[in-house]
C-alpha cells in the first residue's frame, strides 16, 4: 500500500478531533444535539485550519446511520465514504475555483430539487466560495435563501470579505482562527507518539512556529522532517532542514548591536553571507526574535531575554526602535540589488547611541524636583553711572555716550530706599524664585523699578511674561516677604524704559575669573547634571 501523508492519515473524523477551533466545534455539536441545523453555513479562515474538515464532519454527522448525531460513528457506509473522500451522490464537494460560472450554478439549482438517493441530507460543500462570479452568486441567491428541506450548503473561503452581503446575510458565519504554536506543538507530539517517533520539544516548537498557525502546514513540515531525520527528531535537524538560523547566531548579532560594536556587527553579516543564509529570511527571523524578547519582557518571562543576552538593561523603547529600523530595512531591500549593503547600513545605524526622549524627560523632572540652590557668582566690582534718556547708554564726564553693557539677568535698580539695599534683596528674590523655574525664568527678564519698605514695583517689557508672573502672585509675595523679613506688596507695571537723564543706576559686571569657574564646578546642580547625563565641562 502506498504511503499516506500525515495530513491525510490524521485528518480529524469528529468535532472533538479538530485542533484549535473549539468555538466552532461546540456550536455545531450543540446545534446537532438540539436539532437546530441551519440550511447554510459559511466557514471562513486562513488556509489549513480545518474548514473543509469541519464541513466533512458535519456532513457525516447529518447522514450517519445513527444520526443526525453530534458524534458520527465512522463505521457506517456513509461515514466511511465521506472520510475516504469517495464521491457520493448526496455529498458533493465543489471547487469554486473551476466551477465558478453561472452555468454551473444553474446546474446545481436543478439538481438540488431532487431528494437524496441514499442519505438523509444532500450536502453541498463549496470550497473557495469567494471565487464564484457576481452573476453566479445572483443566480444562487434564491436557492440559498429558500432551499429544499433536504439540502444543506456549506461554503468555505479564505476571504469572506469578497462574498456579497446578500449571501453573507443568509448564512451562519463561523470564523476559523489560526492555531496557536502551543496547540500545534501538542498536536504534533500526539502524532509522533502514534508514529512511535521521539522528538525534542524544541524541534516541535520550531515546526509549530514555522507553520504559521496552519495545522495542514505543520503536518507537511513534520512529514518532511521525519523523512530527513533517522529515528528521532532534534531541533538542530529542524533548523538545517527548514533553513532556520540558530538561536546562537541571533543572540550574537543582537549582542553586537547592543554593545555598540560596528566591527562585530559587520563580522556577523559577513558570516551570514559566507554560510549562505538568506538575508531577507534572516531579517524576518531577527524581527521575530526581537518580538519574542518584547513579549517576554512585558510578560516578565523567566526565559532568556535581551537583558540576559546583552548583559545590560534594554528599555522597551529601544527594542521598539530596533524592530522599526529592521522593518525599514526590509522595505528598502525590495528596491535594492545589494541586500548585504542594505543590511550593513541599517545594522550600523543601530550601533549608534539610542536616545529615549521619554527617559530624558523623566531625568529632567527628577532634577527639577530636587530644588537645589541657584548659582551664586562672586562679583568683582559694581559701578554707578548716569544713563541718558534714549537707549540707556552710560554718559561719560565729557558728555559722550559709550555702548551699554549687554543685557544680563541682573536687575537695574532705579529707586533705592535709604533703609535697605534693594539690589541685594532683588538678587536674593531671584535666587529663591528658582524653586519654581517657570516663574524665575520670566522674572529674570523683569527689573525692579522702585522699592520701599512696604511696596516693590516690578516692570516688564514683555506683557506675556508679566501676565505669567501675575498668575503666581501669591508665591511671589510670600517669597519677597521671606527675603525682606517683612510683608511686601508687589505692583506690576508695563516697562516702557522711561529712565531720565542723569539718573543713577547700579550695573553689575560679572567677571570671568577662576573663582567663578570654581563656583560653577562645585555647584550641586552642575554636579547632578554631570552625573545624570555623564557629561563633561568645557570652557
Amino acid at each position: 500500500m502506498s504511503y499516506q501523508v500525515l495530513a491525510r492519515k490524521y485528518r480529524p473524523q469528529t468535532f472533538e478531533d479538530i485542533v484549535g477551533q473549539a468555538h466552532v466545534a461546540t456550536t455545531l455539536t450543540n446545534a446537532l444535539k438540539n436539532q437546530k441545523v441551519a440550511h447554510a453555513y459559511l466557514f471562513s479562515g486562513p488556509r489549513g485550519v480545518g474548514k473543509t474538515t469541519a464541513a466533512r464532519v458535519l456532513a457525516k454527522a447529518l447522514n450517519c446511520a445513527k444520526g443526525p448525531t453530534a458524534v458520527p460513528c465512522n463505521e457506517c457506509d456513509s461515514c466511511l465514504r465521506i472520510a475516504q473522500g469517495q464521491e457520493m451522490v448526496d455529498v458533493l464537494e465543489i471547487d469554486a475555483a473551476s466551477n465558478r460560472g453561472i452555468e454551473e450554478i444553474r446546474e446545481l439549482r436543478e439538481n438540488v430539487r431532487y431528494a437524496p438517493a441514499r442519505s438523509r441530507y444532500k450536502v453541498y460543500i463549496v470550497d473557495e466560495a469567494h471565487q464564484i462570479t457576481h452573476d453566479a452568486f445572483n443566480a444562487f441567491l434564491k436557492t440559498l435563501e429558500e432551499p429544499p428541506e433536504h439540502a444543506v450548503f456549506i461554503l468555505a473561503t479564505t476571504e469572506h470579505q469578497k462574498i456579497p452581503a446578500t449571501i453573507l446575510s443568509r448564512c451562519q458565519l463561523f470564523r476559523f482562527k489560526r492555531v496557536s504554536p502551543d496547540e500545534l506543538a501538542g498536536h504534533l507530539g500526539k502524532i509522533l507518539k502514534s508514529e512511535k517517533v521521539s522528538a525534542e520539544p524544541e524541534a516541535l516548537a520550531r515546526l509549530a512556529r514555522a507553520a504559521g498557525g496552519s495545522v495542514r502546514d505543520s503536518l507537511s513540515l513534520l512529514d518532511q522532517a521525519l523523512a530527513y531525520a533517522s529515528g528521532s527528531l532534534s531541533a538542530k535537524q529542524v533548523e538545517i532542514l527548514l533553513g532556520f538560523l540558530p538561536d546562537e547566531f541571533l543572540v550574537g548579532f543582537a549582542s553586537a548591536l547592543l554593545e555598540r560594536k560596528p566591527a562585530g556587527v559587520l563580522d556577523w553579516v559577513r558570516q551570514l553571507v559566507e554560510e549562505g543564509w538568506d538575508i531577507p529570511q534572516f531579517i524576518r527571523d531577527f524581527r521575530e526574535f526581537l518580538r519574542q524578547t518584547l513579549v517576554e519582557q512585558l510578560g516578565k518571562s523567566k526565559s532568556q531575554d535581551m537583558l540576559q543576552i546583552a548583559g545590560r538593561d534594554v528599555s522597551l523603547a529601544e527594542i521598539l526602535h530596533m524592530i522599526k529600523v529592521m522593518g525599514q530595512c526590509v522595505d528598502d531591500m525590495r528596491w535594492n540589488d545589494n541586500p548585504r549593503l542594505v543590511l550593513e547600513l541599517y545594522s550600523l545605524r543601530l550601533t549608534q547611541p539610542f536616545v529615549d526622549a521619554g527617559d530624558l524627560l523623566r531625568r529632567l523632572e527628577k532634577l527639577e524636583s530636587q530644588d537645589p540652590a541657584p548659582l551664586s557668582f562672586p562679583r568683582k566690582r559694581e559701578s554707578t553711572t548716569p544713563v541718558n534718556d534714549k537707549g540707556g547708554s552710560p554718559i561719560t564726564p565729557s558728555g559722550m555716550t559709550t555702548a551699554a553693557p549687554p543685557p544680563t539677568s541682573q536687575p537695574i535698580v532705579v529707586s533705592v530706599p535709604s533703609t535697605e539695599d534693594a539690589a541685594m534683596l532683588w538678587k536674593k528674590l531671584l535666587a529663591e524664585l528658582w524653586k519654581r523655574p517657570n516663574v524665575a525664568s520670566h522674572m529674570e527678564r523683569a527689573r525692579l523699578k522702585s522699592a520701599t519698605d512696604t511696596e516693590w514695583v516690578i516692570g516688564f517689557v514683555d506683557a506675556f511674561a508679566m501676565s505669567s508672573v501675575q498668575r503666581s502672585n501669591d508665591f511671589l509675595v510670600e517669597t519677597a516677604a521671606a527675603v525682606a523679613g517683612r510683608p511686601i506688596k508687589i505692583r506690576y507695571v508695563q516697562d516702557v524704559q522711561d529712565r531720565r537723564e542723569g539718573e543713577a543706576v547700579t550695573v553689575v559686571v560679572p567677571s570671568v575669573a577662576e573663582e567663578q569657574r570654581r563656583v560653577v564646578v562645585e555647584d550641586v546642580r552642575v554636579q547632578k547634571v554631570l552625573d545624570v547625563f555623564k557629561g563633561k565641562i568645557r570652557e
